[in-house]
């Protein structure tokens, strides 16, 4: 290490004026985004705008404590020269017991490479000034996700202290370089001297002083302090970049929990970026909390953001604005039966609520801007999910109508074709969205064909701790006449069980040798080993022996019953077994075993695609347990 110790510099004023600080911050209170997930959408973008070549892009996010060999060394070098408290609260978080950081790190990137200066200008290389020095600089660069230089600001937003280190490594020439600065951005601020009162934009930088002027630590220099620092997620030999936020602040979350919504808001950010092209998946995503991983799921394993993986598969529809012959993108649309449960709390940020009705929107990038809500599926148990991503040769419209946390299109902002293309193609999607929330046919969990006509009526019939002899399940989708039986007409429609409550499908109770099998809510979809299943689960309520039998068919609709001969090569829903409470799954359409100690089993039956399916639980006294 140079003689001459790095130290902290604040930027003053220059003779001609320029920006303050805080109007970088101030410039991200139009987003409702979280920072956390803010901090995840901004950061993401720049690796992706910074990608070398064919191969994948590497993205980390990782929170750590600074071990018992690092803090004192982070205390001693960026304590020099640091400004006063009551303008930059670092001598605060350098002082605590046990200092955090949390790292964004890319590789597979070109890192930040071009002048240090923000006044020397090489064409196509700036991204360090860009990223370090300059505000609200906007890129003119096809393919790129980026336009504004305003979101970084995120990385100082989430620090105590406002203060960040960069250690990137680029390539200058025919070698490598690897460059280290720190850099803190506050308030602006006036301090009284011996020659007046000097007036300071609230930025300040940690680095090697050249005449009132910080440059970065450069070459082997960089790379041992870096190492002393305890930053070396950057492998030697590859390019890419590293930012270190110190002391990070989430409000009232935990570490744990703030490191799972980073999770969560990559997932439902950058999902397209996980999507295999014929190989590696564009970027590939990795998390760490203290040394150990957290785990990063694939988007077809989110049940409430599967939709959108199958709607992307499907984007094939054009939109036009046929008048004006341009071609604004590509729509792909999918209808379900929705998932079970609430999605993570980064969705219902998203606007996703337990139900999905909306559109993702996306630029030619393939990074999520927003979820545009649609009207609600008409009925309650479905849904719809729709990806729209931009055509290229209109990209740069879209991009002019995002805000800097590039999380909407506001189109009021652009004006002549430009505003009518962009209206045009929000008018085109929600028409799509309003034609998909009618009567058809949707998918289940497996992307097959179900129809959802009349589902609440018939699963209104279907009431947990209900009981009957015999009775028997449907998770079908007919048109039930209003006041009607919503069963096929198997059952006598008596009475069922004690008390009279009529069963699912009206199962008799004079049926000989049948015991009562009470139903534990309405059948579900489901997913087991992989495969989309009907699950229905119940109770045998009455001590004794049983044998179960499992049944399926296909329901007709209408009240016409049951198929009784499939086509020649048709499918037809198959039971594939029981399982008690959340244990594996046993073969077999019957089932033995004894009642009255309340377990909840459950049938599993896999569906036939593109019907209605009956099943059906009967159980009889007698058998043997086994």
């Amino acid at each position: 290490m140079s003689a001459e110790s790095p130290r902290w510099s604040s930027e003053p004023y220059a003779p001609g004026g320029g920006g303050t600080a805080e109007g970088a911050l101030k410039n991200l209170d139009g987003t409702e985004l979280d920072p956390l997930t803010l901090l995840v959408r901004e950061s993401a973008q720049n690796s992706w705008d910074a990608r070398t070549g064919d191969g994948p892009v590497n993205y980390r996010v990782e929170l750590r404590t600074l071990g018992p060999s690092e803090a004192p060394v982070w205390r001693e070098l960026l304590a020099a020269g640091a400004p006063q408290l009551r303008h930059l609260k670092l001598r605060a978080s350098l002082a605590r017991p046990a200092p955090r950081i949390l790292t964004v790190t890319d590789t597979g990137t070109r890192g930040l490479g071009g002048p240090t200066r923000a006044d020397v200008a090489v064409p196509g290389q700036s991204d360090f000034a860009s990223f370090v020095r300059k505000t609200g600089s906007s890129s003119k660069v096809t393919g790129r996700g980026g336009t504004y230089g305003f979101g970084k600001a995120v990385f100082h937003l989430l620090s105590a202290s406002h203060t960040v280190i960069v250690n990137t490594r680029c390539r200058v020439d025919d070698r490598l370089e690897t460059r280290l600065i720190g850099w803190a951005v506050h308030e602006s601020y006036t301090v009284e001297g011996d020659d007046g009162a000097k007036t300071f934009t609230g930025r300040h930088f940690w680095g090697r002083v050249r005449r009132g002027y910080v440059e970065p630590l450069v070459g082997d220099e960089a790379d041992e302090v870096a190492g002393s620092l305890g930053l070396n997620s950057l492998p030697d030999g590859d390019t890419g970049t590293s930012v270190a936020i110190l002391d990070p602040v989430f409000g009232e979350r935990d570490d744990a929990e703030a490191m799972r919504w980073i999770v969560d808001a990559m997932v439902w950010n950058l999902w397209p970026k996980m999507l295999p092209e014929g190989g590696d998946a564009p970027m590939r995503f990795s998390a760490h909390h203290e040394g150990l991983a957290v785990p990063v799921p694939r988007p077809s394993e989110v049940p409430h953001l599967r939709p959108f993986v199958w709607a992307y598969d499907d984007m094939t529809r054009l939109v036009e604005h046929k008048s004006m012959g341009r071609v604004l993108g590509r729509l792909g649309m999918r209808k379900f039966i929705s998932p079970q449960g609430r999605p993570p709390r980064v969705a219902q940020e998203a606007g996703i609520g337990d139900r999905l009705h909306h559109t993702c929107l996306m630029r030619p990038v393939d990074l999520v801007v927003k979820y545009l809500e649609g009207p609600p599926f008409f009925e309650e148990s479905g849904g719809y999910a729709a990806v729209f991503r931009a055509d290229a040769a209109v990209d740069r419209v879209f991009a002019a109508a995002e805000p800097a946390s590039h999380d909407a299109w506001l189109v009021d902002k652009l004006s002549g074709d430009d505003q009518r293309l962009a209206k045009h193609a929000l008018r085109k999607i929600n028409d799509a969205m309003k034609e998909a929330s009618g009567p058809a046919r949707v998918a289940n969990e497996a992307g097959e064909g179900v129809s959802l006509a009349g589902m609440s009526r018939l699963m209104a019939g279907l009431m947990a701790g209900t009981t009957g002899e015999g009775a028997e399940a449907v998770f079908a989708a007919g048109t039930t006449p209003p006041g009607g039986s919503s069963g096929t007409g198997r059952g006598s429609g008596g009475p069922a069980g004690a008390g009279g409550i009529p069963g699912p499908r009206g199962g008799s109770s004079v049926l000989s040798g049948r015991r009562r099998v009470l139903y534990d809510g309405a059948p579900e979809h489901d997913v087991v080993d992989g495969e989309a299943v009907i699950v229905q689960r119940f109770t045998l309520p009455d001590a004794g022996s049983y044998v179960v039998h499992g049944r399926s068919a296909v329901a007709l609709g209408d009240g016409r019953g049951v198929e009784t001969e499939p086509p020649i090569g048709a499918s037809i829903p198959t039971v594939l077994g029981w399982r008690a409470g959340s244990g594996p799954v046993t073969d077999g359409s019957s089932l033995h075993t004894v009642g009255g100690d309340g377990t909840v089993w459950s049938l599993v039956v896999r569906p036939a695609p593109d019907t209605m399916t009956e099943v059906t639980v009967v159980a009889e006294a007698g058998g043997e347990d086994r």
